[in-house]
């Protein structure tokens, strides 16, 4: 059973450029949008409103990448020429310039007005800054990779910048370019763009598998832990075509995420890996060439290969809510972390911990008291219970649990990683019901991968669990 995951969203198409849209980025305000066409030299400002083109500015030929700066006014852009250039948004003069030594593939501002860009030079990839004004510096060199791609991202607060390479990902300083950590991805991996969380030494970014060919296939959003490498989630496979660069935007409240997929413009929650609803679009996922989010995390921007810039509006729903569930321990008496609240009958829950731990608790969605242990053991279900809840964080639809249940035959079920819980919802464990609110196709394309737990094992390793506690499974 496929859930609809279409959002009917209203969109405008902002009309003006003429070749590929190389970046769409939005003044503070998030009323105008401001968008750089590859060969035509121009970089408008829309009215998103209206919608219409407020003013054009004309830069230099062979413009390759750009980024606004987050004060709305100034514009950092790298050329063909091997040079970096800063313009005044309004009146279109140029401020400073600075030789590069390669082509970047990579482009990032700060709100302090540093300049950073990665590139691919013979030596190895390699990261500058550039303070315009002054020289620029290189912060780190001798990256080697065989693909020419890589991404780079700021902290919120500015200080520390992360470089995403094909098997490395570094942490540097941003202002003395000292190395603060290094996470080296695995031989069979490839590691692409993403993001940091304000949150914890969290990482949202794309790892693909590498073939025979060491070509990257199966690219999937992950959260990862940098210092360790452990994984929270993983999500469906992202259904890019073979060589398809890897487009992602993260919303302002690091909630959710923007990706290009088959169907369209994906929105992945940050906190589970599950897919929050997909905006359709006109165009094929081939012709998509940049995305963005608006600081009110209203509005998604989507630039074309041909020119075209599509704006979808959210409005004020919010797509990821926050699930406060102050007086549900987190942890067994043990000390195992919590991974599923499972609903036995109204006002009982089953506890399943890490390490296997069972505990019933008398309460509702937002509460558990009476807690008590339980002799029996999760190791013997069908799936072990941390598989159940990597699955189930991106595949259980959303449920408030502060409702009704929709059927007397559902089985409310939370997920939990770390003190949040990611996501909650019901499941129909007997009879036609038995898919209630689960999605049993996760992957995009529509294949099986191996490792992935099939619907059936899932909805058999809840049944399990539910049977563990003494008096049987209903």
């Amino acid at each position: 059973m496929k859930q609809d995951r279409h959002l009917r969203r209203s969109s405008k198409r902002l009309e003006g450029h003429s070749t590929p849209i190389l970046a769409a980025d939005w003044l503070p305000d998030s009323s105008r949008l401001v968008s750089a066409a590859e060969g035509d030299s121009t970089v408008r400002v829309w009215d998103v409103a209206a919608p219409r083109t407020v003013s054009t500015l004309t830069v230099a030929e062979g413009l390759n990448k750009v980024r606004l700066f987050p004060t709305g006014d100034v514009l950092a852009a790298t050329f063909e020429d091997q040079v970096a250039r800063v313009y005044a948004l309004g009146s279109g003069r140029m401020l400073e310039s600075a030789p590069l030594v390669t082509r970047p593939r990579a482009l990032v501002v700060s709100a302090d007005g540093a300049v950073y860009w990665a590139g691919h030079a013979s030596q190895g990839d390699r990261v500058w800054s550039w303070t315009p004004g002054s020289t620029p510096k290189p912060l780190l060199k001798d990256i080697h990779t065989f693909e020419p791609t890589c991404g780079l991202a700021l902290s919120d607060d500015g200080t520390k910048l992360w470089c995403f390479f094909e098997w490395d990902l570094v942490v540097l300083d941003a202002r003395t370019g000292q190395e603060l950590s290094r996470f080296k991805g695995a031989r069979d991996e490839a590691i692409g763009p993403g993001f940091v969380l304000p949150t914890g030494p969290r990482v949202v970014g794309v790892k693909s598998r590498l073939n025979r060919d060491d070509d990257a296939v199966r690219p999937r959003l992950y959260r990862w832990d940098h210092e360790t490498g452990g994984a929270d989630w993983s999500s469906e496979i992202l259904g890019y075509g073979h060589g398809q660069e890897t487009l992602l935007a993260m919303a302002r409240s690091t909630r959710w995420l923007a990706a290009c997929g088959p169907e369209g413009v994906t929105l992945i929650s940050s906190r589970s890996g599950r897919v929050l609803g997909v905006l359709p679009c006109e165009m094929s996922p081939w012709d998509v060439s940049c995305l963005s989010v608006s600081p009110n995390d209203r509005f998604v921007a989507v630039g074309t290969s041909k020119g075209d810039l599509f704006v979808h509006e959210l409005g004020d729903t919010e797509l990821e809510r926050d699930l406060a569930v102050p007086d549900i321990p987190r942890r067994s008496r043990s000390g195992s972390p919590l991974l599923l609240r499972l609903q036995k009958r109204p006002g009982l829950w089953l506890r399943v911990h890490a390490n296997g731990d069972l505990e019933t608790a008398e309460g509702d969605a937002r509460t558990d008291s009476v807690i008590m242990p339980l002799g029996a053991q999760a190791g013997g279900a069908a799936a072990h219970p941390s598989f159940l809840a990597w699955e189930l964080s991106r595949r259980l639809w959303s449920y408030d649990l502060t409702q009704p249940l929709p059927s007397k035959r559902a089985h409310a079920v939370q997920v939990f990683n770390g003190t949040d819980l990611v996501v909650e919802g019901c499941i129909g464990i007997e009879g036609s019901e038995r898919d209630l609110g689960f999605d049993s196709e996760p992957d995009s394309v529509g294949e099986r991968v191996e490792g992935a737990l099939s619907a059936w094992s899932i909805l058999d390793g809840l049944k399990g669990l539910l049977s563990s506690r003494p008096g049987g499974g209903d």
